[in-house]
């Protein structure tokens, strides 16, 4: 029984929504207001000061504005959006950058509040490049401008992060980070570092997660802070029982549930998980203790009946299942492990995932074979909708962040070039030519090369993704389908008598064929996203096995792989996999072939199919090719394109050997 000891990994939704709400000011300075700022206002009085008829300076104006901007905030969404456009127009006048900044800010937290990411993304954005041009004025001191800085980057942070942007949560932490530092603000360190462990933890990073959650846990102790010290111990306590090291499970648990125990009333949701690593720590291989599982799984399934988040419930209820599945009562464990899941697949996470195969155990056991087929299923589409949700995000947020070092790099550039162009105008008449001719060089070949740079390490980042989510598939999911067919092997090898009485024994040979065509397809998902052959054997062995494991599709090779340029190998490879992909899903062909060549000077990728070709005004011009032509160029390579409509179309990339 020691499968049903791993981790259900679901996303903590709980904790990520309070740090969101604790770190939306960031808690950098006293000017820095929660999302209840109203509490510390005065509306009323505000606005008869406005209302009053009495000539009134900009700055008596903007003081106005400023209190009933905080004052509605999350109370009248019309006032609130009034008085901060008039805020907004009235620092245009008076060249307020510092006010304009605090303007677009509450318009990005109104709209925060009422769930409307995009647009409170767009406001925090513009209150960003705000804050750029205070940077560059001498009346704005260094504290208010980081103290600007900090809100923003957290403020962006949360936003991403309850959208479940984990990567460009994590860039805005991070750029948090220097600056809590520098300040000394020991309590937003250490939300900042536990915002970055439960991303690190939902991305199933332990190594780093457990690194920030130790930090977190340090800056507690050093802020002096009972909530901080003992709030990490809950990530730990996951990361410890996934790795099944019973004793630095107990000896960070048992902190920590004295600390909840005692505040169960104000931290009612926070206690009910506690409870729950409590029970799988007592199921823990060697060191089970099914009496002291069973008290707290009763206690956890008391609080179940109240109001805690749905994430927390289904936490409660798998950690019953497992109990009962201890016990061998298994119609009790059926009870609690459809309660453990969400109600329809679509509210389903990946955390499901570990309820599904304890359900398919539960109706093996109750000889429900095709309840228990139907879980085998859902545990592979979870699966393979998360390698593809994950990879596709993952993606999407890498090009947000590359665009936005791509406009950080601009503005630095233009700065630097200001600088130079202000030296140079006392310079001497005489010389001031050359030096423009040597600038404007000079400046073309940062750009280029700092394009070049941009470009590779986009491209790096999509390759380490794919190993990374080739790993994860291999690893979690394989894992988890072996064990699924262990236990149905062992359920096929019974004695010839039990087997005549099992009706359901043809049953167990579907599943058992299901569970070899799932393994067998996730192993060239796998495969396919970068397989290891092409770090063992090369790129004529990866392209001949790809090409080999796709329908219609053949391979051959000229040349000498002596001459093929181990640099180029991934990048080729990845393009040669998306051509054949484009290919497949667009040409309609019968037949596509690929052809590799490498001599001294070159190494060339052929694919040509016998298709319906491309439209003559959208020859190589799709979304897909300029990927690909990207690509191409980061190895200094040249793409071409032949095609002609009802004729196939031939794609031919050809990079230098250097």
């Amino acid at each position: 029984m020691k499968q049903y000891q791993t981790e259900i990994k679901k996303p903590n939704r709980i904790m990520f929504i309070l740090i969101a709400v604790m770190m939306l000011p960031f808690m950098a300075g006293q000017q820095l207001m929660a999302y209840t700022d109203h509490r510390n206002t005065k509306t009323d009085s505000a606005e008869q000061v406005l209302n009053s008829g009495k000539h009134l300076t900009d700055k008596e104006r903007m003081d106005c504005y400023y209190e009933l901007v905080r004052g509605f905030l999350g109370k009248d969404t019309r006032k609130h959006d009034f008085y901060c456009h008039q805020m907004l127009a009235l620092t245009y006048k008076m060249d307020a950058l510092n006010m304009r900044e605090s303007a677009l800010y509450h318009l990005g937290l109104q709209h925060y509040g009422q769930d409307d990411y995009k647009k409170a993304e767009e406001y925090f954005i513009r209150a960003l490049a705000v804050v750029d041009t205070m940077r560059n004025e001498k009346r704005y001191n260094e504290g208010t401008i980081d103290d600007d800085y900090s809100q923003l980057y957290g403020a962006l942070g949360n936003l991403y992060n309850i959208q479940d942007k984990a990567l460009l949560a994590i860039e805005y932490y991070q750029k948090a980070l220097p600056i809590f530092e520098k300040h000394g603000w020991l309590e937003s360190q250490c939300i900042l570092h536990h915002n970055l462990a439960e991303l690190y933890l939902s991305m199933g990073n332990y190594e780093k997660a457990e690194h920030h959650y130790l930090l977190a846990q340090e800056r507690g102790y050093q802020a002096k802070d009972s909530l901080m010290m003992v709030m990490p111990r809950k990530g730990l306590v996951k990361i410890y029982l996934s790795q099944g090291d019973y004793e630095k499970v107990r000896s960070t648990i048992e902190p920590a549930y004295a600390y909840y125990h005692a505040h169960r009333d104000e931290e009612n949701g926070d206690y009910s998980e506690i409870l729950s690593s409590m029970v799988k720590m007592h199921l823990m291989s060697g060191h089970e203790n099914l009496k002291a599982a069973k008290k707290f799984a009763s206690e956890a399934l008391s609080l179940a009946e109240g109001e805690l988040m749905t994430e927390i419930k289904c936490d409660i209820y798998a950690a019953a299942c497992m109990t009962a599945m201890r016990e061998n009562n298994w119609q009790q464990a059926l009870e609690y492990g459809l309660k453990s899941i969400h109600e329809d697949d679509e509210s389903a996470t990946l955390g499901d995932t570990g309820c599904y195969e304890m359900l398919a155990v539960i109706y093996m056991h109750l000889g429900n074979l095709d309840e228990a087929q139907k879980y085998i299923k859902k545990v592979r589409a979870m699966m393979e909708q998360y390698a593809t949700s994950h990879y596709q995000s993952g993606l999407s947020q890498m090009e947000v962040i590359y665009e936005t070092n791509k406009k950080q790099e601009a503005i630095t550039r233009l700065k630097r070039e200001k600088q130079w162009l202000i030296w140079g105008g006392v310079l001497l008449v005489a010389v001031l030519l050359l030096l423009a001719v040597v600038f404007y060089l000079l400046w073309r070949s940062v750009s280029l090369s700092k394009k070049h740079d941009m470009v590779m390490a986009k491209l790096n980042g999509e390759i380490a993704e794919r190993v990374r989510i080739s790993r994860d598939l291999h690893d979690r999911l394989g894992g988890m389908l072996t064990a699924i067919r262990q236990n149905i092997d062992l359920q096929m090898h019974l004695s010839d008598n039990e087997r005549a009485g099992e009706s359901g024994y043809g049953g167990m040979q579907t599943a058992l064929r299901l569970t070899d065509d799932a393994i067998r397809e996730m192993r060239n998902v796998a495969h396919h996203l970068l397989p290891d052959s092409l770090r063992r054997y090369g790129l004529r062995v990866a392209l001949r096995d790809f090409c080999q494991s796709m329908k219609n599709v053949s391979f051959s090779f000229t040349g000498e792989e002596k001459y093929i340029n181990k640099r180029h190998e991934e990048a080729l490879y990845c393009i040669a996999n998306e051509l054949v992909n484009n290919a497949v899903k667009n040409a309609q062909a019968s037949h596509i072939q690929v052809q590799l060549m490498a001599d001294e000077t070159y190494n060339v990728v052929n694919v040509s199919d016998n298709g319906v070709g491309m439209p003559a005004d959208n020859t190589g011009n799709g979304m897909g090719m300029q990927n690909i032509r990207e690509r191409v160029a980061s190895i200094g390579g040249v793409l071409t394109c032949y095609s002609k409509a009802g004729e196939g179309t031939e794609i031919n990339v050809e990079v230098k050997n250097q």
